[in-house]
């Protein structure tokens, strides 16, 4: 099964109350994440309550894993201690640069950060460059257009990748923690959850934490290059999975290349798309 790493607690700081951000980390785990990432500043608000084996601490620079008891795996900037669980993080910059298999091959495991690129990229290359280069367990955290990364964690479960990164309504520009665990559901990479917390109540809980954040639900996006399973998971979500035939007229119409207004298609762009079969 596939493990979600969501990082909501380590991208937001300053939470209203201690008793908001324990209620917020509850609601993360209840809708679907295994490992909550936790900023220092949020650990010491929750050290005396949170320090369990589903907790990664973000390590910042000349920080010490002797000063987080209770923590057994950490997520850190450049060179990192030998003797713990340490995830070292790689930012991608240059997606032709790793692409041309010019990085040299990295064993240590990684959280492996990357802005994301237009959808319109081949996933098979960037996954199969992204195997060949780092060659321990690869947390996989894409960004900038949560939308966009929403998809590419899909695709990247599609292809057997472990470990995608996300967070509570997209914050960060992060893949959507409730659209990935739902797709992954609807695949039967995830078991379904014995008490789900409705999306509503999950955002409620950030906007409890988080007053001044932007809470809006991220919105998953599909592209030409899109897998099939996550074009027919989109467009069952907006309600066109009622008329098999239409289905796949609009999956075909989206795969023959639509480049307007944007590489990718959010839901807008495909009930426009739509209109031009009726």
């Amino acid at each position: 099964m596939i493990t979600v790493i969501d990082r909501t607690l380590s991208v937001l700081k300053d939470p209203s109350s201690p008793a908001a951000l324990s209620r917020l980390a509850d609601a993360i785990l209840a809708s679907g994440a295994d490992v909550l990432e936790i900023s220092e500043e949020n650990y010491r608000i929750l050290s005396e309550e949170k320090t369990d084996g589903r907790y990664l601490l973000r390590l910042e620079r000349g920080s010490s894993p002797a000063s987080f008891p209770g923590i057994k795996r950490f997520v850190s900037t450049g060179s990192a201690a030998g003797n713990v669980v340490m995830s070292e993080e790689y930012i991608v910059k240059n997606l032709d640069l790793l692409l041309s298999g010019a990085v040299p091959a990295v064993l240590r495991p990684v959280r492996l950060s990357l802005s994301t690129p237009a959808l319109d990229c081949n996933p098979a290359l960037l996954f199969s460059a992204i195997r060949k280069t780092f060659l321990g367990h690869i947390e996989f955290a894409p960004h900038g257009d949560s939308g966009v990364a929403t998809s590419l964690c899909a695709e990247w479960a599609l292809t057997d990748g472990n470990m995608p990164v996300t967070t509570v309504s997209g914050v960060g520009g992060y893949a959507s923690l409730s659209d990935l665990t739902v797709f992954l559901r609807s695949i039967r990479r995830r078991r379904p959850a014995e008490e789900q917390l409705p999306a509503e109540q999950l955002l409620a809980r950030l906007s409890e934490a988080f007053p001044r954040e932007n809470v809006a639900r991220a919105e998953m996006k599909v592209s030409p290059s899109s897998s099939i399973h996550i074009l027919k998971f989109r467009l069952e979500q907006l309600g066109f999975g009622g008329s098999p035939a239409k289905l796949k007229t609009l999956s075909s119409k989206i795969r023959a290349g639509h480049r307007t207004p944007s590489p990718y298609l959010d839901g807008e762009a495909i009930f426009a798309v739509s209109r031009q079969i009726d």
